[in-house]
């Protein structure tokens, strides 16, 4: 039995020793594991603090552009409001310009039926006769109502202009609603929008059930390895990491419900601001239909003033036209009068023409001397010798006992011999007869209608050595302003001798009359020696009017 093998007692320290070998080398990898881990956690902690510096700046830059959204939003608005603002401010400018011509054109077409009716009334003040008198002034009756007649069609005109501001003012209102309104509607939609975003944000998800990992793969490695750091690390702290852990958790508890408490406000917040906006688009809905409704009956007022007018418009034209058609039959009745007149004064002529050749023929015979021919001396501004007795005048215009511009009482009769014309006054029944010739140029100078009327108010007496019948010479005629004050006058002045003249006006702002008459006697040094140093009419009349004063009582000085 002594030769019989025994075990070794040393195969038991091998088996010992091994077990420790390979519990060694499992400690280094688990050493190794760790290290890794540790490594892998700082680069996790490196990762996430540049995730959280990315994030951080990524807000920034999306806060900024969202503040630079908005600013170039509110940009944007302001310069649309501001090109309205301006298209409104040009059609307003574009209004007002053509009022304005519309105003300085009525103001020149009464300036102009004004100047017409003092011209009128200056040759009816200047005629002597009843009959052109009465032609005067139905030709100012006429112009008179024509004048009415257009500040009618004006006011009309101006009326018209204006309900069609007042139109244009509520098509802008509305447009502007509109255009409040689309935006409203727009603010409604975004923050419905963003209601919907908050709510879908304010809903807590489910946690989503993770596939299981492929057994042996490195995620379950990892998922492993990650769930015995957090069980060793929970074992290592003992009480106080359970005490930690749970802490964490009720500060995350509490935060997520403070989260989900401000989520909830924001949502009522959203609510109740969606309420109020459509609370205000109701209001403006129902601005834009009052609006409508008065726009609608603004039209319609438009349409029966338009209609007014017109009708008016018609009816001033029918009124013209039967005053003119009448004012046309009274001028025909009084040009066929006229010519009847006129075939009767040119049958007397002959008639009287006839029987002086047969009481020369009588006298011839009866007294066998030829008849002599009578030969007086007659003055004018060229001094020209009377005609010959046997010349054929007739006598064609005339007035008894005519007061002349120079102060003079005559009795002045127009005497005609085809283009010759002669002026024979004489002063009482047995006074001195005085002739002068007129220039046939001087009636272009004379109104068309009835030259010898106005050649009558022209007519006056130097009353010099010799005394003479003389026809006055028209320095001119324009409005003037006299002093003191600046009173606008339509002013004439007529030359009768070197030192004699005759100022004629009207007062444009009360048609009072002006009359001044300057002689010898009352002629200033001092106008005197402007009037000699003046060269041609015009001069002449210039010195004349800047010479004139208007006194107190109205009266020319």
């Amino acid at each position: 039995g002594s030769s019989s093998l025994q075990a070794s007692s040393s195969m038991g320290s091998l088996d010992f020793v091994r077990e420790q070998a390979s519990r060694g080398m499992q400690a280094d990898k688990f050493q190794q594991a760790l290290a890794d881990n540790a490594k892998l956690s700082r680069k996790v902690r490196a990762l996430q603090d540049q995730l959280t510096i990315t994030s951080a700046k990524k807000e920034a830059f999306k806060a900024q552009a969202q503040r630079l959204e908005r600013e170039f939003r509110k940009g944007r608005e302001q310069s649309d409001a501001m090109q309205k603002d301006l298209l409104e401010a040009k059609r307003e400018a574009g209004q007002l310009n053509k009022e304005a011509q519309e105003a300085i054109s009525m103001m020149a077409e009464m300036r102009k039926a004004h100047i017409a009716e003092v011209k009128l009334l200056q040759v009816a003040a200047r005629s002597g006769s009843d009959q052109l008198r009465n032609r005067v002034n139905e030709m100012a009756d006429l112009v008179d109502k024509v004048g009415r007649a257009v500040v009618q069609r004006d006011e009309a005109i101006r009326d018209r202009t204006q309900m069609q501001a007042q139109l244009n003012k509520a098509l802008k209102d509305l447009r502007s609603l509109s255009d409040e309104n689309t935006k409203f509607r727009k603010q409604n939609k975004q923050l419905s929008d963003s209601l919907k975003e908050a709510r879908r944000k304010g809903q807590c998800a489910r946690p989503r059930t993770s596939a299981p990992p492929e057994e042996g793969s490195d995620s379950e490695f990892e998922d492993e390895i990650r769930q015995f750091e957090k069980r060793f690390e929970i074992l290592e702290e003992g009480p106080a990491g359970l005490d930690v852990l749970a802490s964490n958790l009720s500060k995350d508890k509490q935060h997520l419900e403070k989260r989900v408490r401000a989520q909830q406000d924001t949502v009522r917040s959203l609510n109740q601001t969606v309420e109020n906006w459509k609370q205000l688009g109701g209001q403006k809905d129902q601005q834009i239909k009052d609006l409508s409704t008065k726009l609608e009956k603004i039209m319609r007022d438009h349409a029966s003033f338009e209609e007014q007018i017109a009708q008016k418009q018609r009816e001033i034209a029918l009124q013209v036209e039967e005053e003119k058609a009448a004012l046309e039959a009274r001028i025909q009745e009084l040009e066929l009068e006229c010519d009847n007149a006129r075939a009767d004064a040119d049958g007397m002529e002959k008639a009287s023409t006839r029987l002086t050749r047969e009481l020369v023929k009588v006298h011839e015979q009866y007294s066998g001397a030829a008849p002599a021919a009578a030969a007086c001396t007659i003055t004018s501004g060229a001094m020209t010798a009377l005609a010959p007795a046997s010349r054929n005048w007739a006598r064609v215009a005339g007035a008894d006992s005519m007061e002349l511009k120079t102060g003079e009482r005559l009795s002045i009769d127009v005497f005609r011999d085809g283009e010759a014309v002669e002026l024979r006054a004489r002063e009482g029944a047995d006074g001195e007869e005085l002739r002068v010739t007129v220039d046939t140029g001087l009636f272009k100078e004379l109104d068309e209608a009835d030259p010898y009327a106005d050649l009558l108010s022209r007519t006056g007496v130097n009353v010099g050595s010799p005394r003479r019948l003389v026809v006055s010479t028209r320095l001119g005629e324009k409005e003037v302003e006299l002093k003191p004050k600046g009173t606008r006058v339509l002013l004439s002045a007529y030359r009768y001798g070197a030192k004699h003249f005759v100022l004629i006006g009207t007062d444009l702002a009360s048609q009072a009359m002006l009359n001044l008459t300057i002689t010898e006697a009352t002629l200033t040094p001092e106008l005197e020696a402007k009037i000699s140093a003046s060269e041609g009419d015009a001069a002449t009349f210039d010195a004349l009017a800047s010479s004139l004063k208007l006194s107190d009582s109205g009266n020319l000085l």
